[in-house]
């Protein structure tokens, strides 16, 4: 009998009867409908129980102890405290329990509260120290408590809504305090306003001043020349009255003498003229002395009037000048009554002032009301003073010419005797005077003095004022600007300017391919994690390549293709219901379904392709060896955290794994993006499959080759 040569099975034909012999029993099927499903158990309870844990968190039990005493700040409570744990109740976010610190203590030792939240008792206080007077601010604060017995992860999200209650209670707080300020701000314009307006009335007052001083100013100008006139006159007048004095007590003692000499030569002259003339010549020398004294008295007496002036008007004008400036200044003490208390040396110098008028217009009074006296006495004093020239003259040769010079003589007795009695009338008053004005030159001279120091007092004061009016105008005009530029802000402003400024710096995110839910973005990760065990599984109950085939004439790369189609076969269906079902619940969705589906149609392919190889090379061990190419990539592939965070050992193999460029491109297809990673996920996954395949095929001819290492293997599992 002749013996056939075996026909070689097409590869497809070789992997669909391994596939048809699991179906021709009813546990190999539901062992081949067990693998389709893996990746769905293994993915889809893990997405759906991770899928959105922030919107569950109203489920977490939190403790919250309020300890807060109300304080009173502005004439108002704050209970800052109550407040904050209103909206947090009302917020429901956290299942807030409202607690004693003694029970949030156990409940978070126990594992009944995961948390506890303490409001402090000095929290509204806290609060409310930037209002205090000198008070120095202190941050408010909020005291959580964690057991990371309870769950390290709690800690972390609760960490994160603990941020926002922290802000929330800051942001109030401080939006709180803006609006007092800008309420501060409001009263700052009205107060300034009203400065601006007193400064407006005070430079008016000042400019009232101004005015007031420059006449002040001028009127001293002209009462310091009237003063100096009156100094020099008062002067000159003193020093003719002191001459007048001493030439009256001259001439009244020389009068008195000539007199009594003339008097005596006339009565002697009279009866007996014969008799007289040797009288005349015995005492002619002294005849003429008592005429020539008589006449320089007179002379002095006339010359110190001469001074006076012509009029009695002009000393009664200024006397009445006098007056009228020491009523001014009585004036001007009158309109300020506290000057002596708020400048002494101004109302000592104005009190001077006046004193030296007052006495200025007695002495110049006096010298008016005597003016006819005065006058009568000069006109006497000039004709006394003519007669006695005139005696004076005749005197030499007196005796030869007895009879003419005794009509003289008993002329010059009778003027003598008028003029003794004038001059002793006059030096009496004169006396008087004398002293008087004495005291009128000094009074005189002090007032000069004084007005002139009250003049230069009064230019100061002028220019001061002067300085004042501007500045107070500037001041006036500044305070006007500054009310202008200091802003006032109504409830709706205070309102959005507190907000802005109790948070200033705001974080504007723009997030491009926004994964909606927590699950959405662990997806990516989860789903090829679950084919690289479905892979894993498949090749638990299919054999990376059948034993027939090994014994048929098939080529080995025939054989390695028909053991890797039934896994890839299963693998398809591992994807198609694991992505039907997640998009039916939890709800998974895809930017690019196409592209999601043959992406994952690749990934398996490639996992199978490697899971497959290291079955046909190693054999049992290569399970180990697919579960050890499982915790590489899980470390390295970036699912969780990024790959950059990990220990440099993971950063540089992960590159090298199908599993990383998986995870980068389906996070591209889930939510979006470029679609550059894709493309290179798809090299490197083709290029697994092909690599690969051909080391599958490799260890398909190697085990053609029955060894003792193959019949006996040392470990078996």
């Amino acid at each position: 009998m002749k013996l056939r040569k075996p026909r070689a099975l097409p590869s497809l034909r070789l992997g669909g009867l391994s596939v048809r012999s699991f179906f021709r029993a009813r546990l190999t099927t539901a062992a081949i409908v067990a693998l389709s499903i893996v990746p769905l158990l293994y993915s889809g309870l893990y997405l759906a129980s991770f899928w959105d844990p922030f919107d569950r968190m109203s489920n977490l039990p939190v403790a919250l102890v309020n300890e807060d005493r109300p304080v009173e700040v502005g004439g108002e409570e704050l209970s800052a405290g109550d407040e904050i744990t209103d909206e947090l109740l009302e917020g429901g976010d956290l299942n807030w329990k409202v607690v004693d610190a003694d029970e949030a203590a156990a409940g978070v030792s126990q594992g009944r509260y995961y948390v506890s939240l303490t409001i402090p008792e000095d929290f509204s206080e806290r609060l409310a120290s930037p209002d205090e007077d000198g008070a120095e601010p202190v941050p408010a604060m909020l005291q959580a408590d964690f057991n990371d017995a309870n769950g390290f992860t709690v800690r972390q999200l609760l960490t994160s809504a603990f941020k926002e209650v922290r802000a929330a209670a800051a942001s109030t707080a401080v939006a709180d305090y803006l609006d007092k300020m800008f309420l501060g701000f409001n009263e700052i314009h009205s107060k300034t306003e009203e400065a601006a307006d007193g400064a407006g009335k005070i430079a008016d007052g000042n400019a009232d001043a101004k005015d007031g001083s420059e006449q002040l100013s001028n009127g001293l100008d002209d009462a310091k020349d009237g003063s100096s006139q009156l100094s020099s006159g008062t002067g000159e007048l003193s020093t003719g009255i002191d001459q007048l004095y001493d030439g009256s007590k001259t001439l009244a003692d020389g009068l008195g003498t000539a007199s009594q000499q003339v008097s005596d030569a006339a009565d002697q002259l009279n009866p007996k003229a014969d008799e007289a003339i040797p009288y005349l010549r015995d005492h002619e020398e002294d005849i003429q002395t008592a005429a020539e004294d008589a006449q320089t008295a007179a002379n002095a007496l006339s010359e110190a009037l001469d001074g006076l002036p012509d009029q009695p008007t002009q000393v009664q004008q200024d006397a009445a000048d006098a007056r009228a400036f020491s009523d001014r200044v009585a004036a001007r003490l009158e309109e300020d009554p506290d000057l002596q208390t708020t400048d002494p040396a101004m109302y000592e110098l104005l009190n001077d002032a006046q004193t030296y008028a007052d006495t200025g217009a007695d002495y110049a009074g006096f010298v008016a009301d005597n003016w006819d006296r005065i006058h009568t006495v000069k006109a006497k004093a000039d004709e006394v003073a003519g007669i006695a020239g005139t005696v004076a003259d005749t005197v030499p040769g007196l005796a030869d010419k007895a009879e003419d010079a005794q009509d003289k003589i008993n002329d010059l007795d009778e003027g003598l005797q008028q003029l003794a009695d004038g001059s002793r009338d006059l030096r009496d008053g004169l006396e008087e005077a004398s002293g008087g004005a004495g005291d009128l030159d000094e009074g005189a001279n002090a007032l000069d003095d004084g007005i002139g120091k009250l003049d230069d007092g009064a230019d100061e004061l002028d220019e001061g004022l002067g300085q004042l009016k501007s500045g107070s105008g500037e001041l006036a005009a500044g305070l006007d600007e500054g009310a202008d530029a200091i802003p006032t802000f109504d409830s709706e402003d205070r309102e959005g300017r507190g907000d802005m400024m109790s948070e200033p710096v705001r974080l504007s995110s723009d997030i491009a391919n926004e994964a909606p839910q927590y699950g959405t973005g662990f997806a990516p990760f989860f789903i090829p994690l679950s084919l690289w065990v479905g892979a894993m599984m498949i090749y638990m109950v299919l054999p990376p390549m059948s034993g027939r085939a090994l014994a048929s004439a098939a080529p080995s790369w025939r054989i390695a293709l028909a053991g890797w189609v039934p896994a890839a076969a299963i693998g398809a269906a591992q994807v198609g219901i694991s992505l039907a079902a997640l998009h039916l619940y939890p709800g998974l969705e895809a930017e690019r379904w196409p592209a999601t589906v043959g992406l994952l149609l690749l990934t398996t392919a490639a996992y199978t392709a490697v899971v497959q190889w290291a079955n046909a090379r190693f054999g049992s061990a290569g399970r180990i060896l697919a579960l050890v190419l499982l915790m590489l990539q899980l470390t390295s592939a970036g699912g969780t955290y990024p790959v950059e965070t990990s220990p440099g050992f993971f950063q540089a193999i992960s590159p090298y794994l199908p599993m990383s460029w998986v995870v980068s491109a389906l996070r591209v297809l889930i939510s979006g993006g470029d679609t550059t990673v894709v493309v290179q996920a798809c090299g490197v996954l083709a290029a697994y499959t092909v690599v690969f395949g051909l080391l599958t095929w490799l260890a398909v001819a190697r085990k053609r080759m029955w060894t003792m290492s193959a019949l006996h293997p040392a470990l078996k599992l």
